[in-house]
Order: structure tokens, then sequence, then C-alpha cells
């Protein structure tokens, strides 16, 4: 055979290889993005929290999950808290496996200690997503959350709030001059001897907020443990 018809044979070959490996990228390509739209965790739009009852204590806090849930989680945070930001997909994962399932609920509460203006606006721009939109403060939370761990949080920063959350910019600022809930959890954490963020808490049934026994945080084993506790 000649090294012309040797050449003509390996042209198809090569060809033919190079479409499979193509092909083989296109498949795990589409695998992945599959199984990461199947994957636990918020949504960046809210749709997590569609099927999740929201409530407000009787002093405002947030809370999420069925009134019937034998035990509360209290998490004092502040959105700019780098800690907060870390301890973010361990309330995703809680919240789908426990506040989603009706065995527990979770409470947010606005303590502001990073920032003296910042942190503050932050909580206020939470509220008023809700008093603006009401049902959306589960969607604000996890917005403010990924604006301030995506950039150090700005002036800007509140119109990118308001763009994320498609609310009125003007309403949005006009709003925050009348926010109360951050002051309203700020003083309810002090009498706790909230001192830093994250600081988690527990309720059971309607009681007050009790310490933590693991301390000031907590790994979701171990908060699975207190669900366990109170479901027995």
């Amino acid at each position: 055979m000649t090294e012309k018809a040797k050449t003509s044979q390996r042209q198809p070959n090569n060809r033919l290889i190079t479409a499979l490996v193509i092909a083989a990228a296109v498949i795990v390509a589409l695998a992945f993005v599959v199984l990461s739209s199947q994957g636990g965790g918020s949504s960046s739009d809210g749709s997590a929290y569609v099927d999740i009852p929201q409530a407000r204590q009787a002093d405002g806090g947030f809370v999420l999950g069925s009134a019937d849930a034998p035990i509360t989680i209290v998490a004092f945070e502040d959105f700019l808290c780098s800690h907060c930001q870390r301890f973010k997909p361990t309330v995703d994962q809680f919240i789908e496996k426990y506040v989603a399932t009706g065995m527990a609920r979770f409470e947010y509460r606005i303590f502001p200690a990073v920032h003296p203006g910042y942190s503050p606006l932050a909580g206020k721009l939470a509220e008023c997503a809700d008093t603006l939109r009401p049902g959306s403060f589960w969607h604000a939370h996890d917005a403010l959350f990924e604006i301030a761990s995506a950039r150090a949080f700005s002036d800007q920063s509140s119109r990118t709030f308001a763009d994320s959350m498609d609310l009125s910019y003007a309403d949005l600022l006009e709003c925050t001059a009348e926010a109360k809930q951050a002051d309203i959890d700020t003083q309810l954490g002090t009498q706790l001897g909230v001192t830093g963020t994250p600081t988690i808490m527990v309720r059971y049934g309607s009681s007050a907020p009790q310490p933590n026994p693991f301390g000031r945080q907590a790994s979701l084993e171990q908060l699975s443990l207190l669900v366990a506790q109170a479901n027995p």
C-alpha cells in the first residue's frame, strides 16, 4: 500500500476520534449542569422557599418553617460577616433537610456587628424588601449574602440589591429610613448576651431563645442532633 493511501485512511480515523472526544465532552458538560440543578441549597430567585411557611415573631423576627415544628434554630447574623457567609451553606442544608420537611424552624435575627453604617443598612434592605414585596425576605436574605460575599459592601450595593430584587431603588431607600427590625433584633440579642456573629440559639416551642449547648456556633451534625432530640 502506498504512503498516500495510508495517509488517507488515517485522516477519517483522526476525524472520528476528534468527534468522539467532542461528544464525550458535551455529555460530561450536560451531566454537570443537570446534577448542579438538582443539588441542594438556596435558589438565587427565592424559589427554594416557595413551599415553606413564612412568618414573623410577635416582635417582627423573620421565621421560616412550620408553626408546628418543636424546635427553632435562631441565628443572630450580619450579612457582612465573613463567618456568617461561610456558615450560609450549613444554613441552606439545614433548611433543606429539616425546615422544608417540617421538623424545625429557622429564625433570622439581624445583628449588625461588622460595619457601623453598612451592616445596619444591609439589615434594613432585607426588611424593606419584605415590606415592599411581602414574602420576599428569604430571597432578599440570599441576595444580600451573595452581594456581600462577592464584593465589599458599599453605597452602590443598595442599588445592586434593588436591581437583583427588581425593586424600586427610590422606594427601597425611603423605606430604610423607617425600618426598625435591626434595632429590635439587636436589642434582643444584647439582652440574651450575644456579642458576635454568627450566634446560634434555640427555641423549644414558643419559649424564649436559649443558649446553644454546643457553643456560639454549630455544625450541621450538631444542629441535626438538636432536631433529633426535639423530634423523638
